[in-house]
């Protein structure tokens, strides 16, 4: 069973678990594009988000979000690729 769920301005489409996935979905933080690449469960109670972006030289970038800051990004009015 699918449905959808608003955050901010953008449809996320939720599953059976009502869990939303961000995986690899890119906003847009600081002018710079991060695609989100990993969910993981830490702390035994938060989900951890790694985002990552490739620079020029073909090195990587990699930042850890917790759920509830990746939302407020995306809320906030950052540009999400693909949408």
């Amino acid at each position: 069973m699918f449905g959808e769920m608003m955050i901010g301005q953008h449809q996320r489409t939720k599953k059976m678990s009502e869990e939303v996935t961000y995986i690899g979905t890119v906003v847009n933080i600081n002018n710079e594009e991060w695609r989100v690449a990993q969910k993981t469960f830490k702390y035994g109670r938060e989900w951890q988000y790694s985002l990552s972006r490739e620079n020029i030289d073909g090195t990587y970038k990699s930042m850890q979000l917790n759920e509830h800051a990746l939302e407020s990004i995306i809320e906030s009015g950052s540009k999400v690729v693909g949408e």
